[in-house]
């Protein structure tokens, strides 16, 4: 009776032992060591009969009249298979949702960069000289923060380029003004120094003025249009070496008559892509500032030098150079540090030649020679 109401079908284990341990009847073969009659429960392996296999079951034994026990367990097996799906479920779902997350970022970052890159692309243009660079390519029209700097960059950059444009139409166009009276001017001096009415000196110095101004005129006009990319059209292939040694030949005669020793250091072919007459104009405003303003030191140095990036003019003298702070001053249109230095001069000549030097996509710079200057125009490659 007891045997056939303890046989109870399913995932359980029921055992029930006698006084002597001996299995009096049950599923399972013998009591399982480790497990006492104490009413706790214990997770125990066993092996219930007519299966292959031991499982886990969660089991309670409880003491009966007459020393027998009694052993009744639920296995756990479909638990732990439930746990360990669900462990596995749960780690499968966070690495996913991991990569997606990073997907996410990477192509949040991506696009970010992409679009500063843009803006960044734009600003270099723009300090380089090209004003009329937008930046409506980073634009997406979702009106989003970048599409808010863009649009108000672009109103900026309008507003300023509208601004020079004013500013270079006006320039530009007194200059031509001044130029046709200046000429008249001129040709009437002429005349008058010809005829000989006992003021030639006077006349010849009012003449002289005139011609200071025609060619700070010429200088300013042209400064214009290599700012405007005129010249661009005529870019060749060039040797500086070859350059350098004409340009120091030519200037060697004046070298000499102010006590200066004008040396060229252009001893290899250095092969470019530039506009020879517009260099051939920058590296002579170097060599004829160099003799005025560096003659004191008695050595002026005309090299041109292969470099890893392209190619570099370089012009050292030995003479006061330019305090570091000027330097910006010096670059400037009429940039004329000191009034009362000798030789004159409008301060157009660094000035040009910094144009010329940024239409070639390259620039000028000011370094102390120690002692001296050393006014150097880097080249880019080009193919």
């Amino acid at each position: 009776m007891i045997a056939g109401e303890i046989r109870v079908p399913g995932p359980l284990a029921v055992l029930l032992a006698g006084p002597d341990g001996r299995v009096v009847v049950g599923n399972v073969a013998a009591w399982p060591a480790g497990v006492s009659a104490d009413n706790r429960f214990t997770q125990v392996a066993m092996l219930r009969t007519g299966h292959r296999n031991p499982e886990t079951f969660a089991t309670s034994a409880s003491p009966l009249p007459g020393g027998y026990r009694l052993l009744i367990g639920r296995s756990v097996e479909e638990q732990q298979r439930l746990t360990e799906t669900l462990t596995t479920s749960l780690v499968a779902a966070v690495g996913l949702a991991l990569a997606l997350a990073l997907g996410v970022a990477y192509l949040l970052a991506r696009t970010i960069a992409v679009r500063v890159r843009g803006i960044a692309d734009v600003a270099g243009a723009v300090a380089a000289g090209d004003l009329s660079r937008r930046v409506d390519a980073v634009t997406d029209g979702t009106g989003d923060a970048f599409d808010a700097l863009g649009g108000a960059l672009n109103a900026m950059l309008a507003r300023i380029e509208a601004l020079l444009d004013e500013l270079r139409s006006v320039t530009d166009g007194l200059a031509h003004d001044l130029r046709s009276p200046l000429t008249r001017m001129k040709a009437r001096i002429d005349r008058l120094t010809r005829a000989g009415d006992g003021h030639n000196a006077e006349i010849a110095g009012i003449g002289a003025e005139a011609d200071a101004l025609l060619a700070m005129l010429e200088t300013s006009l042209e400064i214009s249009r290599v700012e405007a990319g005129i010249g661009r059209d005529g870019f060749t292939r060039m040797d500086l070496a070859t350059l350098v040694i004409d340009m120091v030949e030519m200037y060697e005669p004046l070298a000499e008559d102010s006590g200066v020793q004008l040396t060229a250091l252009a001893s290899s072919p250095v092969p470019v892509l530039a506009h020879r007459e517009l260099l051939g104009r920058a590296l002579s405003n170097l060599i004829d500032n160099a003799l005025r303003y560096g003659a004191s030191g008695g050595e002026i140095e005309v090299a041109a030098i292969p470099t890893a990036d392209g190619a570099q003019l370089a012009v050292c003298d030995r003479g006061p150079g330019i305090a570091s702070a000027a330097h910006d001053d010096a670059l400037r249109r009429f940039g004329r540090l000191d009034a009362a230095r000798p030789g004159g001069g409008a301060g157009l000549g660094l000035s040009l030649a910094a144009a010329i030097a940024r239409l070639h996509g390259g620039r000028l710079a000011l370094t102390p020679n120690r002692p001296g200057l050393k006014v150097t125009i880097d080249l880019p490659a080009r193919t």
